[in-house]
């Protein structure tokens, strides 16, 4: 049998998880079974195990994407952005997925609405899944922690409570999304930056 080069093996990898995500996207982490997923995949039944422990495994890494894909618009403006704002990341946050009928292609938006599905399950499964729950923490605590030092200096001080606000604010958009067909994010900049200017959260020196 010819050898698996690390570039063959890694393809194979990311098929597995793909179909993972598929699966789970489609019918839930307790419904979906490593036979499930081989299936999705094309492979025998036993392939996705020369590559994963198992379902556990596949859980905690699908659920690790869905929140990269949530949160990587944010961070990408902070390593790109040398003066950034609350506004800004704000900015960055609603328009962290592209809306349905976007330029984007079709299996890139068809992937991105799974990653959301996987995401949001993945917030019930941490509570009772050490595992994932604590890549979840490590996550939130890296994120919170970027943002926080990103808008250190600003009018308000206040980094790490203004991250978390801009952290929550992105989970709602993600389970409206997902729970009540919202899709027109972008729209809500304004009227966001509006509201939080009322309530004191930022200012016109912070837009």
């Amino acid at each position: 049998m010819p050898r698996i080069t690390s570039e063959q093996r890694s393809s194979n990898r990311d098929q597995i998880i793909a179909a993972a995500r598929r699966c789970f996207a489609r019918q839930g982490f307790h419904s979906t079974s490593m036979p499930d997923i081989a299936a999705e995949a094309g492979l025998s039944t036993g392939a996705p195990y020369r590559y994963f422990t198992g379902k556990q495994e596949l859980i905690v890494e699908v659920a690790t994407r869905a929140f990269a894909a949530a949160f990587d618009p944010v961070l990408r403006i902070i390593e790109e952005s040398e003066a950034i704002t609350i506004g800004d990341l704000m900015t960055a946050a609603v328009q962290s997925h592209p809306p349905r009928g976007s330029a984007d292609s079709t299996d890139d938006r068809v992937a991105s609405e799974e990653l959301l599905r996987c995401g949001i399950a993945a917030w019930a499964e941490l509570l009772h899944n050490t595992d994932l729950h604590e890549h979840a923490v490590t996550g939130f605590n890296r994120i919170t922690g970027d943002i926080a030092r990103a808008i250190h200096g600003t009018q308000y001080a206040d980094g790490e409570a203004n991250a978390r606000v801009i952290v929550a604010l992105l989970h709602g958009f993600m389970i409206q999304r997902v729970a009540f067909g919202l899709t027109d994010l972008e729209s809500l900049d304004p009227n966001i930056r509006a509201a939080m200017t009322r309530i004191g959260i930022i200012s016109d020196k912070t837009l």
